[in-house]
């Protein structure tokens, strides 16, 4: 039995650093980080020796720090911020790349310039509101925003209401 509760302390921080990374609004990340530690919390308190509670507890922390910064998706962006520039140029010269395709370490629905001249990475392209990069520089996106989150002087992740 300890055995398995020290696997699912384990394996939560794993489950929540593979939804961070799939490019979720920020209140599903929140949502998902919140259920693995409401579902993993518990399993703290049965632990029997100190190493599973420190184990467990760490669980937690890289919980916590997953739903408050998401932080995996901000470095899986880091890492395709070049080629997201580059594809961004090419849309604004007219060479819109065939869509779906993947882009850096994202799979992109979608690639516009969008009526107000943004460039719009889309990751999910849904008629009710879309979800993905825009680059607009740091001021409020101009679309119909459930949430948003500005991750460098040019590009913001959002999603449309």
């Amino acid at each position: 039995m300890q055995k398995a509760i020290l696997f699912a302390c384990a394996l939560s921080p794993v489950f929540a650093l593979i939804v961070s990374l799939w490019p979720l609004e920020p209140v599903a990340i929140r949502l998902s980080c919140a259920v693995f530690a409401l579902i993993f919390a518990p399993l703290i308190l049965v632990c029997r020796s100190r190493r599973n509670a420190v184990i467990g507890l760490a669980a937690i922390v890289f919980l916590v720090s997953v739903a408050v910064s998401n932080w995996p998706m901000r470095m899986a962006y880091g890492v395709s911020r070049p080629a997201f520039d580059q594809v961004a140029s090419q849309i604004r010269n007219g060479d819109a790349p065939q869509t779906p395709c993947t882009i850096g370490l994202f799979r992109i629905q979608k690639a516009e310039v969008y009526y107000n001249n943004v460039v719009c990475l889309w990751t999910e392209d849904d008629s009710r509101g879309s979800t993905g990069f825009v680059q607009c520089g740091p001021v409020d996106p101009p679309f119909n925003l459930w949430s948003h989150v500005p991750l460098d002087e040019s590009w913001q992740f959002i999603a449309e209401d």
